[in-house]
């Protein structure tokens, strides 16, 4: 038996026996599996017991038969020995990505030093960078940022089977608080411009969550309503007078 670990996180076993299920046995045995959990001998209950057994997945384990094994014969020049039968297990230990390491390494790789606090909220994981360099990370009004957030999220719905994903949120700078700020205050002028012109006002193109930010800040006002317009990129609040304006359902 010859049990390794490459820096890949692969671990992986050699054995040989007088038959594959016995090797197998072994060589999961070799990779840390109790001598006394085998309960079905079969090729599959071996391989299922050993799944359960190191807290992965049958996806994580891979098989390969060096050599099936033959039984001794007897022949005119002799007895021929047996071949023993000889298998070859590796295991993928997969350890959980969190977003703030990937976040790490995605700065890192910017070249920038930063200190990543998380605190969780709610549905969100807000992942907050400290750094002197918080205006390269947030970049011209806020895109690199958002960038980032996009990046970070997206990586984690590819890598995760939680089907309850929290929502991750980037910060740097106090960016966030402060474009929240602005634009609750932007979104009370617009409410007075609309109401004393009586006509709507249509803000720029915004990410959902800002959207979210200016529908709530008006959420309360009795003289106008907001909705939302475009599809895309190009996806835009609009203010409007709430007696003279019906959005389309």
């Amino acid at each position: 038996m010859n049990p390794n670990t490459n820096p890949g996180g692969v671990s992986f076993a050699e054995a040989e026996a007088d038959s594959k299920e016995e090797a197998l046995t072994l060589a999961f045995e070799e990779l840390g599996v109790d001598p006394d959990a085998w309960t079905d001998e079969t090729f599959q209950g071996i391989q299922e017991t050993a799944a359960e057994e190191l807290g992965i997945e049958l996806e994580d384990i891979t098989i390969q038969i060096l050599s099936e094994g033959a039984q001794g014969l007897v022949g005119l020049g002799g007895n021929l020995p047996s071949r023993p039968a000889r298998v070859r297990v590796s295991i993928e230990r997969r350890e959980e990505l969190l977003p703030e390491d990937i976040l790490d390494q995605i700065v890192y790789l910017m070249g920038i030093d930063a200190e990543i606090y998380v605190d969780d909220r709610d549905d969100e994981t807000h992942l907050t960078l400290e750094t002197p360099d918080a205006a390269i990370l947030i970049g011209r009004h806020g895109r690199t940022l958002d960038a980032l957030q996009y990046l970070v999220n997206g990586m984690i719905r590819r890598v995760s089977s939680d089907s309850e994903r929290r929502r991750i949120v980037v910060n740097a700078g106090q960016y966030r608080e402060k474009r929240e700020d602005m634009l609750i205050e932007m979104a009370h002028q617009l409410a007075r411009r609309a109401r004393a012109t009586g006509r709507e006002v249509e803000l720029e193109p915004m990410s959902p969550r800002d959207r979210r930010t200016v529908h709530l800040a008006l959420s309360d006002d009795e003289d106008v309503r907001t909705f939302s317009r475009n599809v895309g990129q190009g996806r835009a609040v609009v203010v409007a007078p709430r007696d003279r304006y019906v959005p389309d359902s």
